[in-house]
């Protein structure tokens, strides 16, 4: 599932990618209801789309069932539901989430003096580009690490 445009938000609503993503932690709604502070009742609701999901309590319900609260929702809300289920099974979204955190100061370091001549278009292109440059890097620290017998992959999150 891609959009046109990589910019494109979901047009998949909130409570749906929530729900979805609950539903595959194997939580149950009851036990989200104790971990979140809601009532079932509310929890119902709101994965039903009859009650307001805020950003905020969708990212605290996610957590709350043990999921990369942060990566999951980018995932999910730019039309990539299908990585956000698979990659909130494996380290991926964890990574993801740090990555995207720590990529705003980084981007605003290395292209302080140039970011007014960034353009939209070279998106993809630098997107594949990292993506090579950070599969090699991840491949040195496993070889590194393995070396050390210090390699624990994440493998998946929950047993």
């Amino acid at each position: 599932m891609t959009t046109s445009s990589p910019a494109a938000l979901s047009s998949i609503p909130l409570h749906i990618i929530v729900g979805d993503l609950v539903d595959q932690s194997g939580l149950s709604q009851r036990d989200l209801a104790a971990r979140v502070g809601l009532s079932k009742d509310q929890i119902c609701r709101t994965l039903k789309g009859t009650r307001h999901l805020s950003l905020e309590e969708a990212g605290s319900m996610l957590a709350a069932a043990g999921l990369p609260a942060r990566g999951a929702l980018t995932l999910a809300l730019f039309d990539r539901r299908d990585l956000a289920s698979e990659w909130s099974r494996s380290g991926m979204a964890a990574f993801l989430e740090t990555l995207v955190a720590a990529l705003p100061d980084a981007l605003a370091a290395e292209l302080a003096k140039s970011s007014d001549r960034v353009d939209p278009r070279w998106g993809p292109a630098v997107a594949k580009f990292v993506a090579q440059r950070i599969a090699s890097h991840i491949d040195e620290l496993i070889e590194r690490e393995e070396k050390l017998g210090e390699f624990r992959p994440a493998g998946a999150l929950r047993g």
